[in-house]
């Protein structure tokens, strides 16, 4: 047999470096724990305390002037460069201050002590649970809670406070739209009477102008602004025949024509890939694809609605004019309205 000498726990130390005076330990089987005040003079300790506290105030303060900010300055005026700094200088200084309180906490007022414990593999005996659970409540009574009242409560007013900014933010979710978002007769340009023109070379279209299966761009007649040219475009498509399988959409048509918004649903970009065998009407920027001969249902793509349908009639002289303006907006959709 030989004699083996027994494997060291390795142990770890915590706190003070060697070259430091050690400070008295108490002994535990398995950990030697050591936490103690060092002398202080009382006025200091006060002093500090009183100075912490009103970091921990002045962070409170800047909480509440984020939130007055907030409410009362105009977020239009010079650009929104007041409100930016205002909003941004108040938070700033109040998470500055309350963090600095904490850290001058930490440095002048908890105790400074060394902790060395030995560390075995793989588990932790009972002992060493219950060492730790003491070292817990140490250092939750070092904490100093119970004895500095006045940083308890300064701190207490400024953690409770600061959330509030973030809650402030919160309203630039809403109110929501409502029916702000659907102004009556306003929509576009197009308005009851308005002939049907080409987009280009702003010719009135006749009944007879398309064959079946073809499509045109139009617009109001007498259209310029720029706010038409954004909103107005409008694509008429002729069918076939009992092709239009929409009850909705054959009200709205006239002689197998019928005329829907050309801007998408979703992302507002124009549509002109049309497939007269399947009466398809495809958007080049993400692939929605509308089923024209069933009210432009949407059949493929993110595109949330279909499309605005423009009712249309043929006048006496055999022209195509709108017998309104849109009733729905015309564009991409919005949160409350897919």
């Amino acid at each position: 047999m030989t004699d083996e000498t027994p494997e060291q726990p390795v142990r770890r130390q915590v706190g003070r470096r060697p070259e430091e005076p050690n400070l008295p330990v108490e002994t535990h089987p398995d950990t030697a724990l050591a936490s103690q005040h060092e002398p202080t003079d009382p006025r200091e300790e006060q002093a500090a305390e009183w100075g912490i506290a009103a970091l921990f105030l002045f962070g409170a303060a800047m909480a509440v002037f984020f939130v007055v900010v907030y409410v009362t300055v105009p977020i239009h005026r010079d650009i929104g460069q007041l409100s930016n700094y205002a909003l941004g200088g108040s938070l700033a200084l109040s998470l500055i201050s309350v963090g600095v309180g904490l850290v001058l906490w930490a440095k002048t007022l908890l105790p400074h002590a060394k902790a060395v414990q030995d560390r075995h593999d793989f588990h932790s005996p009972p002992a060493e649970q219950a060492a730790s659970e003491a070292t817990f409540f140490q250092g939750v009574d070092d904490l100093g809670l119970g004895r500095y009242k006045v940083l308890r409560r300064s701190l207490l007013a400024a953690v409770g406070l600061l959330p509030i900014p973030a809650v402030m933010l919160a309203r630039d979710l809403g109110p929501l739209p409502g029916k702000s978002l659907e102004p009556e007769g306003v929509i576009t340009a197009w308005k009851k009477g308005d002939r049907l023109v080409d987009s280009v070379t702003k010719v009135p279209y006749k009944l007879g102008d398309l064959d079946i299966g073809s499509i045109a761009t139009v617009m109001p007649e007498g259209f310029g602004d720029i706010n038409d040219a954004a909103l107005a475009p409008t694509i008429l498509i002729r069918f076939g025949p009992g092709q239009i399988q929409s009850a909705k959409e054959l009200k709205w048509s006239s002689d197998d024509h019928v005329a829907y918004s050309k801007v998408c649903t979703h992302a507002g970009c124009p549509i002109s890939l049309y497939e007269r065998d399947t009466h398809h009407l495809l958007c080049p920027c993400h692939q929605s694809t509308f089923d024209m001969s069933r009210d432009a249902k949407v059949i493929f793509g993110p595109a949330a609605r279909p499309l605005p349908q423009l009712q249309i009639y043929v006048d006496a002289q055999g022209y195509f004019r709108a017998s309104g303006p849109y009733s729905q907006p015309v564009g991409p959709s919005f949160w409350e309205r897919r």
